[in-house]
């Protein structure tokens, strides 16, 4: 499989990831209006919650593993006497992983502000 088309896959199922997750999220949103309708949905709601908090975990340790590497990175940069093309490579690398470290941070922003909309 090239690269293109492992890209185009791994996008597609990130993609079907975060559907699946705001689908989760809003039907937790949903359960936490109506159960006070039905006392028996209380322990669904609590399912619910113990899943948004494991989401809002798991994005916090990924942001903070990517600050790890770029600060590696950056000390590479720093102390290491690279070739020219091996000093390309790592400045592609940092920026590929400042554009996951953003995608992670609004992942992680977007689900928080739900939990404040709520």
């Amino acid at each position: 499989m090239d690269l293109s088309k492992r890209d185009l896959y791994l996008n597609q199922i990130e993609n079907e990831i975060n559907a699946r997750r705001d689908f989760i999220l809003k039907k937790g949103q949903a359960l936490d209006k109506n159960r006070k309708a039905n006392e028996f949905l209380e322990g669904v709601k609590n399912d619910y919650r113990k899943y948004y908090d494991y989401i809002i975990r798991e994005k916090q340790q990924q942001y903070e593993s990517m600050k790890i590497l770029q600060q590696y990175l950056d000390d590479l940069t720093k102390t290491e006497k690279l070739a020219d093309h091996e000093m390309n490579n790592l400045k592609y690398d940092q920026a590929e992983l400042l554009l996951e470290m953003d995608k992670i941070k609004t992942e992680l922003d977007k689900i928080t502000r739900r939990k404040i909309e709520k």
